[in-house]
């Protein structure tokens, strides 16, 4: 009796095994069969996505560790090409820290481009990209925010101006002085006064855009396109799924393969 309830058990278990099995190589390799969700009907394609590549999840900012006196830049590899953005260590030393301390962590590895509004800008930052699930694409963040690094007399704003970004909750900072947000631009992506994180975009339109004119102010500009701005330019013509929508995205995979920072 005790054997033919083991070889049962046994029998049972086979099976429920072999249909899981089933479960998760149909969710991976065969994506939308089992369900029109991105992740599949058990989410193991978004599961093992991140498995993959890693949670990147931090509890607080880092420390300041760059020397200010020095010239940051950095060079992104994307599969689009490589261009390279000098970083304003000296107008924006927070951003800059914190934009170095994720470079080192990797953890801009095989993150995608997950916004790119034609004739104004391409976003990209997210760890959220990583998976197949797209409804949370740019949402993601490090863990942590940060405090804005904007002076708002460093750019002559009128008053009008300022009192416009003080009703929308920012305040200036005297202790840096900021760069104009322009094109060829670097700036960090938020959600609000103080909200920033891991992602940025980088300005296509030109400078005296009046949608880049509403941004100024709101924004961090953290450094500037100087080489490769051809492989911009490609990247933002690549078709999007709404270009009607305010988050339009591309409908092919657009990513950093690696970012190199030099130092000198």
């Amino acid at each position: 009796m005790i054997k033919e309830n083991k070889d049962f058990f046994l029998y049972v278990l086979g099976i429920v095994v072999a249909i899981f099995a089933l479960l998760i190589l149909l969710d991976i390799a065969v994506p939308g069969l089992t369900s029109s969700e991105e992740c599949g009907i058990l989410g193991f394609r978004c599961f093992f996505d991140k498995l993959i590549h890693g949670e990147k999840t931090y509890d607080n900012p880092p420390e300041m560790s760059i020397d200010t006196s020095k010239n940051y830049k950095a060079v992104f590899k994307t599969n689009y090409g490589d261009f390279e953005i000098d970083l304003y260590e000296r107008n924006a030393p927070v951003a800059v820290n914190n934009f170095v301390f994720l470079v080192n962590e990797d953890y801009y590895d095989g993150v995608k481009f997950h916004r790119l509004a034609k004739g104004l800008l391409i976003q990209a930052g997210d760890r959220n990209t990583l998976d197949s699930n797209l409804d949370n694409d740019g949402l993601g963040g490090p863990g942590y925010t940060f405090e804005d690094e904007i002076n708002w007399d460093s750019m002559n704003f009128s008053n009008a101006k300022i009192q416009q970004l003080e009703n929308l909750g920012y305040s200036t900072n005297s202790e840096v002085e900021s760069l104009h947000l322009e094109q060829k631009s670097i700036a960090l992506a938020n959600d609000g006064p103080n909200t920033n994180g891991s992602q940025f975009f980088i300005v296509t339109a030109s400078s005296d855009d009046k949608a880049v004119k509403g941004l100024e102010g709101r924004h961090t500009v953290f450094g500037i396109v100087i080489s490769g701005w051809e492989v911009i330019l490609n990247i933002e013509n690549i078709e999007v799924d709404d270009p009607s929508s305010n988050f339009p995205r591309p409908l092919e995979d657009i990513i950093i393969n690696d970012i190199e920072i030099k130092v000198s």
